[in-house]
């Protein structure tokens, strides 16, 4: 069984970070997205993980990144900033190999360092892998958002899980 690490990621992990990711974009349901990222656009998303309030890993396995995971702003309006959304991808190679409990155990565990109240993800309900991870980790199913997607011909509900941190009592709005 192979050992993997994780680490925050750097900017040589870019390219694999953008393939990993346009795997689901073009073939899976785990993200919305429905046109592959391009070199720039990676670059410029990697740039937003560089403020210390939102950061980006990479799970490594023989020096190869073969997953990510991600905090990232819940919304963009200033109450909501005590809420963070955590991403997690990893390589088709690598999933049911504990890399996701990985990630997530490293994202709940930075999210709490940063005092966060909270932490979401928004799943698709078809992802039973996702699913089962956020179960896993007692993440609470707080809603479903029926139909709200259309991808590969077919409608996708998104199933919301949330963590609550116990962050302290006040949170710091930029």
């Amino acid at each position: 069984m192979e050992t993997f690490t994780i680490r925050l990621s750097r900017p040589e992990d870019i390219p694999a970070l953008r393939e990993i990711y346009n795997e689901q974009v073009l073939r899976g349901t785990a993200t919305f997205d429905t046109e592959a990222k391009s070199m720039a656009e990676r670059q410029e998303w990697f740039a937003m993980h560089q403020n210390p309030k939102y950061p980006l890993f990479s799970a490594v396995a023989n020096e190869q990144v073969v997953g990510w995971g991600s905090l990232s702003p819940f919304h963009t309006r200033p109450a909501y900033a005590p809420s963070v959304e955590f991403s997690i991808y990893v390589h088709q190679a690598y999933r049911g190999q504990g890399v996701g409990a990985l990630l997530l155990t490293q994202l709940l565990a930075e999210a709490r360092d940063l005092g966060y109240h909270s932490i979401l993800g928004l799943i698709a309900g078809n992802n039973e892998a996702s699913l089962a991870l956020a179960d896993k980790f007692a993440m609470e199913r707080v809603g479903r958002y029926r139909e709200v997607g259309k991808k590969f011909g077919r409608w996708l509900d998104v199933v919301i899980v949330q963590y609550m941190l116990e962050g302290p009592a006040e949170f710091e709005v930029d």
